[in-house]
């Protein structure tokens, strides 16, 4: 793929530590000025589908958890590119436990759960939704968003899979190897006017991470992580969408460096519009790898 080169500062917030941060913003996020871009991809949603983001809780301790990841996996394989998947490793299950590795009579490895998934704002997720049991999810966060069992999740489904969007979502990614930096740009424009506050979310997603997990009892050691939330770029709660009227527009922009122990092949960026507490629903979503 040609090089593309953009000379676009990324702006930076800077935010007082001696402030109480509600909505933090990572501090990964970097300036791009002078990059040159190996890779970049687009896309924009249909604006007659209305994309539905279905976030799974989960933990690597959570013995039926991989019934909840089997079930979105069925989901997947049904509605395609309609259903944007997201687990969140969080609470108790997610846990590092101090004898995270473990060895039997021989001294051969029978579980090793030293491997961290949890993020800070997916235990704010965690605690603020209310999740009390697993396999748990919330579909498009319908009901403020209301955790329920995977026995409900395809009923939620179709109870807004042929929604009208209200909202447009057009997501770009670009990404230099070099310096692992990626550049997330979204622009979203409203197509019927919305009443409320909405926010923009953008997630960076790591998929098929292979590591261990508690499966109805037995420790799985090559066992596919799918979908997992490893960053909220643009803080827990994302960032505020200035208006919600017919054929408003607005962009918005962020760039960070890539951890060397993610996957830049297995890497995406998860945008979605969603009306702000106390509803939480989210209205459009849209997804984008790094790498073609």
């Amino acid at each position: 793929m040609k090089n593309l080169f953009i000379p676009i500062v990324t702006i930076i917030i800077f935010i007082s530590s001696c402030d109480k941060i509600d909505n933090p913003i990572p501090d990964n996020l970097i300036n791009t000025t002078g990059i040159i871009w190996d890779d970049s991809l687009y896309v924009v949603s249909n604006p007659t589908m209305r994309k539905i983001l279905i976030e799974e809780f989960t933990g690597h301790l959570c013995t039926f958890c991989p019934d909840g990841a089997r079930e979105i996996e069925r989901l997947d394989s049904i509605y395609g590119d309609q259903l944007i998947p997201l687990s969140i490793h969080a609470g108790s299950f997610a846990d590092v436990p101090a004898n995270g590795a473990g060895f039997d009579a021989n001294g051969d490895l029978i579980m090793d759960f030293t491997t961290d998934f949890a993020i800070p704002a997916g235990e704010t997720y965690y605690t603020t939704f209310g999740v009390a049991s697993n396999p748990a999810a919330t579909v498009s966060r319908l009901n403020n968003a209301n955790i329920t069992g995977l026995s409900q999740w395809e009923i939620d489904i179709n109870s807004i899979k042929n929604d009208v969007p209200k909202v447009s979502i057009g997501l770009s990614t670009l990404y230099d190897d070099s310096t692992r930096t990626l550049k997330a740009m979204v622009n979203t424009e409203w197509l019927s006017s919305a009443t409320g506050s909405y926010n923009l979310q953008i997630y960076l997603v790591e998929d098929s991470i292979v590591d261990w997990q508690l499966d109805n009892g037995v420790y799985v050691q090559y066992y596919t992580h799918r979908h997992v939330l490893r960053q909220a770029i643009n803080g827990t709660w994302g960032t505020p969408i200035p208006s919600s009227n017919l054929g408003d527009i607005d962009s918005q922009e962020y760039a960070l460096a890539l951890p060397t122990n993610w996957n830049k092949n297995n890497c995406l960026v998860v945008a979605h519009i969603y009306k702000a507490g106390p509803n939480y629903e989210v209205l459009q979503a849209e997804e984008l790898h790094l790498i073609p």
